[in-house]
């Protein structure tokens, strides 16, 4: 994923985070606000994890995850 901006340490934390049991949610966003995406989630156990992708690193991680005709 380094390709797309995304750090090995990013998918190495996420990767401890994420254990059998749990799970993930990924959201992919230009507008939001992170305060306002935590407050969606309050009384829910959760943590919060960013990161911050450049417009070209963004639009790499759309095409990886758009499918092929």
């Amino acid at each position: 994923l380094t390709d797309v901006g995304i750090s090995n340490d990013f998918v190495n934390e996420v990767r401890q985070k994420v254990t059998p049991g749990t799970s993930a949610l990924f959201l992919l966003s230009s507008d939001a606000v992170q305060d306002r995406v935590r407050d969606e989630f309050k009384g829910v156990q959760a943590e919060l994890i960013s990161t911050n992708l450049s417009n070209e690193q963004e639009q790499k991680l759309r095409e990886a995850f758009t499918p092929e005709d």
